[in-house]
């Protein structure tokens, strides 16, 4: 509708017949409309509609136009490619289908793309042209190319003839020969005078001067012609299965110079002509002289195709790439596929206008910077697996033609500069165990599992002028820093992953270093497992702190055990000791004690009762015995371990109290509560507190003219007050001190750690020992 516009009324009745089945607008020349019928191709232009491309004679499909103006049309019978130049049509015979093409796209990026019926989706490469049989060719395997005596035309030879390239057409040459091997063409080669020199292998040396073509090795059988070269005498130089030949125009003649099998022949300099044979190089100078020359890496090779780049003469082999030979120096250097050629089998070499040698190989076609010898990184993404041809190489009129098993390839000099436009990258999912994340799922942090901590990560690059091209660096971050290099992988698999947060990144990259806009990312986490948490290790750490704490109790217990163990044994030995002791010391000592109070007795009756002297002596003996006496029982008494307890130590004291002021004036009182809390005391405890308390009863009784006296024993909070008090007129307390039995009590306080109160006044004397209960019991035997 919006096209309508641009007819007039008479374009309009002539529409008006025909069935279109799609238009296009040309992109170049805004009047041009082309229109798509059921009967042929039309243009409408400047008000009138004209048929064109009459050699589309198919139902027409679909049209598209690329960006350098030349038209698509999708047939059902495959597609047209027109340009101002030519016409091509493409089909099975060419590598394409002969469906229908329902759909002609150009994409952001500039491809073509055709959409069949039944065969697919194609997309065209137009960094080259190939010349095929689809073209006219008599094979699609171009063994040799030359340029033809007149200008603009191409020669290509197979092993099906002659294809000449003239004027956009081909055409055929025939040899003039009934040997079927005469068709088979090894190489031509262009002289000075615009000959063309035709090789074959075994049937015969042609050349075409121009006008016919005529045999020059007449009289020679069966040799198979590999390469040929002009000197700069205008010499003949073939490389054969049977050796090296000269060709001479004064004589006309073939001559023998090698009997080695030749391969690739050059002119190293006047008069110098290096043979490439199976085993290695050879140098002919003075036309006859031949020596081996000796070069590191060369001897032992099939030298294929040689190129001379000023004073370096490089050598293309069957097997080991590329040697450099500098002819001054002697230095050797080798490029192989080991070091960025595509194969190690090298057939053609060719130094171009801009200074690129040109590597045809068994692969592909490889460029060298003839400055330094560095292999080119393609800058073509579309690179072509194809095998090149021995010697097939031509470059003329900007363009390079390289002769291979597909047919003529024709390169520019200067390529079409590549596309800038940055592939894209995304991921297309994620999978974790048995969960599978795609699109919305993962923009969001993904939680795993510790037992899940395996993922794989699918990934995809859009890059439409070449597919095949992408390749992917990656990174996981938080186990990797710097991306990997790059692979074709799609996918990777990371498996054991360690608790913690990730990030995995992938960009994708081109063959010449393109890399994509964007860079995908996703994010996931590894739960640690439960014994890896920070709860679990501070438990732990508590745990282990509790285990410390109860095996040092556990250890303390055993020792304490252990030494109450020990203890007890001791006390016990003790005991049975300190009684044996008490019982000995009572019937030893109260024996001789009786024994001397019955002896005094009886010196008393011989003694004459005036004799007070005398008997007053006897008295003191009886006083002395009766106080060791008493001595003696304390002395048992606290010997026997059944007087070890705080209650038979008080009692102790209140009846040695209530012994010392019977039959005095004094009255003495007892006032003991300790609650029936009784423990049992060390010996060193009981008998400090027993000595204590009788010195300051002996002083109450001696010294402090006193009325009444009282002994009280009081446990309160935890703290056991046993004291003695008078009502005598007191003394002074820091003069006490200086005496032997005040400052023993002081002495005896310390070693049991108790505090002792002595205070004195006009209302009486007050003796307080304070024990911690806790420090009494401390102080048990057991």
């Amino acid at each position: 509708i919006h096209v309508k516009e641009h007819f007039n009324k008479e374009l309009d009745k002539a529409i008006t017949d025909l069935i279109v089945t799609d238009m296009l607008v040309d992109r170049i020349v805004g009047d041009k409309i082309w229109l798509l019928t059921t009967e042929g191709v039309y243009i409408a232009q400047n008000n009138s509609l004209t048929r064109v491309l009459p050699q589309i004679k198919v139902r027409c499909m679909s049209i598209e136009q690329d960006h350098k103006g030349n038209t698509w049309i999708g047939t059902n019978q495959g597609a047209y490619y027109v340009t101002p130049e030519r016409v091509v049509h493409f089909t099975a015979k060419n590598g394409f289908t002969d469906n229908v093409v329902n759909e002609i796209f150009r994409d952001i990026e500039n491809n073509i793309w055709l959409g069949t019926d039944g065969s697919g989706i194609y997309k065209f490469n137009d960094n080259y042209v190939t010349f095929d049989e689809t073209q006219g060719l008599s094979s699609k395997i171009v063994m040799t190319i030359a340029k033809g005596p007149q200008t603009g035309e191409i020669w290509m030879g197979s092993y099906n003839g002659i294809s000449v390239y003239k004027n956009k057409a081909v055409s055929g040459v025939t040899i003039p020969s009934m040997n079927e091997i005469s068709s088979h063409i090894n190489f031509l080669y262009t002289d000075h005078n615009k000959h063309i020199w035709i090789g074959t292998p075994g049937g015969g040396l042609w050349k075409y001067n121009g006008t016919r073509i005529e045999q020059m090795d007449k009289g020679y059988r069966a040799i198979a012609y590999n390469a040929i070269i002009e000197d700069s005498s205008n010499n003949i130089w073939l490389s054969t299965n049977f050796g090296c030949f000269r060709y001479t125009y004064s004589s006309r003649k073939l001559t023998q110079i090698t009997s080695q099998f030749g391969g690739g022949l050059l002119e190293m300099g006047r008069d110098s002509i290096i043979l490439g044979s199976q085993n290695g190089a050879y140098l002919l100078t003075g036309q006859k002289d031949v020596r081996r020359m000796d070069i590191k890496g060369v001897n032992g090779s099939s030298i294929l195709c040689m190129l001379k780049v000023r004073e370096h003469i490089i050598f293309g082999t069957a097997d080991y790439g590329l040697f450099i030979w500098d002819s001054k120096t002697g230095t050797i250097r080798n490029i192989s596929s080991r070091t960025g050629l595509v194969s190690d089998h090298i057939y053609s070499l060719l130094l171009d206008s801009r200074g690129v040698i040109w590597v045809g190989t068994g692969r592909g076609i490889n460029k060298l910077n003839s400055t330094d010898f560095n292999v080119i990184k393609n800058t073509n993404e579309n690179d072509l697996l194809v095998e090149c041809n021995q010697n097939a190489i031509l470059e003329t009129e900007g363009k390079i033609w390289i002769g291979t098993t597909k047919g003529a390839l024709v390169y520019r000099v200067n390529p079409v500069k590549a596309s800038n436009i940055k592939p894209f990258i995304y991921i297309s999912s994620v999978q974790a165990h048995a969960d599978t994340y795609k699109g919305k799922a993962l923009s969001r942090k993904v939680v795993l599992p510790f037992k899940n901590n395996g993922v794989t990560v699918n990934y995809a690059g859009i890059y439409l002028s070449n597919p095949a091209a992408v390749m992917y660096r990656y990174r996981l971050i938080g186990l990797d820093s710097a991306y990997s290099e790059p692979s074709s992988n799609s996918s990777m698999t990371f498996t054991s992953i360690p608790p913690g947060k990730y990030t995995f990144q992938v960009n994708a990259v081109t063959k010449h270093g393109l890399t994509s806009a964007n860079t995908a990312s996703f994010t996931f986490e590894i739960l640690p497992p439960y014994y890896q948490t920070t709860l679990f290790k501070i438990a732990m750490v508590f745990l282990t702190i509790i285990l410390i704490i109860l095996t040092v109790y556990i250890i303390l217990t055993l020792n304490e055990r252990k030494r109450k163990f020990r203890l007890r044994i001791k006390l016990e030995e003790q005991f049975k000791i300190r009684k044996q002791t008490a019982e000995d010391f009572h019937d030893d000592l109260g024996n001789k004690l009786t024994r001397i109070t019955v002896l005094s007795e009886v010196l008393s009756s011989m003694i004459n009762k005036d004799d007070t002297e005398k008997r007053a002596i006897l008295s003191k003996i009886n006083k002395n015995v009766d106080e060791l006496y008493i001595g003696t029982r304390d002395i048992l008494w606290s010997l026997n371990p059944k007087n070890d307890t705080l209650s038979q130590v008080l009692d102790r004291i209140k009846d040695f109290g209530n012994e010392m002021f019977n039959e005095t004036s004094i009255t003495f009182k007892v006032d003991i509560d300790i609650d029936g809390k009784d423990t049992k005391l060390s010996l060193d405890m009981s008998r400090n507190i027993l000595m204590i308390f009788k010195e300051s009863i002996h002083n109450a009784l001696k010294h402090a003219n006193a009325s009444n006296v009282t002994f009280s024993a009081r446990l309160n909070d935890g703290m056991l007050l046993i004291s003695l008090q008078d009502d005598g007129p007191g003394f002074d307390t820091e003069y006490a001190k200086n005496g032997h039995g005040v400052n023993n009590m002081y002495v005896r306080a310390k070693r049991i750690k108790a505090d002792l109160n002595i205070t004195s006044g006009a209302s009486g004397t007050a003796v307080c020992l304070i024990v911690n209960f806790s420090t009494l019991k401390h102080f048990k035997n057991v």
